[in-house]
């Protein structure tokens, strides 16, 4: 039971490094009205002490409760909780209005 609840984890860590990286990729040296283009306005926008600006955009998904087949006929079904997903994403923006740097955070609330 841990090895797997460490493969999960693990496959999870795997996969948010990877959309960081994908958000790297396609957003850093960029124009920050691809930002508003694609995300439309930021949900926070903070002054940095380096003269740059921060840009934070949130996701929120509701994922709705499940039931979880357990591959032979039971009287009791195991149901997976409800819960919200939410999905961070930084960009820092320049004064020039070139994105320099990323972040993405998913978290489960």
């Amino acid at each position: 039971m841990v090895k797997k609840l460490m493969s999960v984890l693990f496959l999870a860590l795997l996969l948010s490094c990877s959309v960081s990286n994908g958000l790297s990729r396609k957003y850093e040296g960029k124009g920050v009205e691809v930002l508003y283009r694609e995300f439309g306005a930021p949900k926070i926008t903070v002054d940095l002490e380096n003269g740059n600006r921060l840009f934070v955009y949130e996701k929120e998904t509701f994922v709705k409760q499940t039931e979880i087949g357990m591959g032979r006929g039971t009287l009791d079904p195991r149901i997976s909780p409800s819960f919200v997903k939410v999905e961070v994403s930084r960009f820092e923006v320049d004064n020039k209005g070139i994105i320099v740097r990323t972040e993405y955070e998913k978290k489960v609330e």
